[in-house]
């Protein structure tokens, strides 16, 4: 068995506060779903179901992507850092960071 490190204990703490994180965004009224994607679209964590999940950052990532290569070629000093798409059904947030995304789907509030 390999010995606890000082880098063993700070993996496991970042996995904590992932968790932590996604519950607590979890919780928040109208959320259906907390997905962590890396860049190219791999499920991290999720709270929703792994196929859904799989199909959602397929196709989220292909969407950033190609959002952040539009905000470069407007303004070649700026990156995307935050996408939301509402539709009828749901409201989509997507915060990017440089090897992750955070995808958020909730239900818009009713007016």
């Amino acid at each position: 068995m390999a010995p606890f490190t000082d880098d063993t204990a700070a993996i496991a703490a970042q996995q904590i506060d992932i968790d932590e994180t996604i519950s607590r965004l979890g919780s928040k009224k109208g959320v259906e779903s907390v997905t962590v994607l890396t860049k190219d679209g791999r499920v991290i964590r999720t709270t929703a179901t792994p196929e859904h999940s799989e199909v959602q950052g397929k196709l989220l990532s292909r969407l950033v992507r190609d959002a952040a290569e539009i905000v470069e070629e407007l303004e070649s000093q700026d990156e995307l850092s935050f996408l939301r798409i509402r539709t009828k059904r749901h409201e989509i947030m997507l915060a990017l960071d440089h090897n992750y995304l955070l995808v958020i789907v909730q239900s818009p509030q009713k007016e």
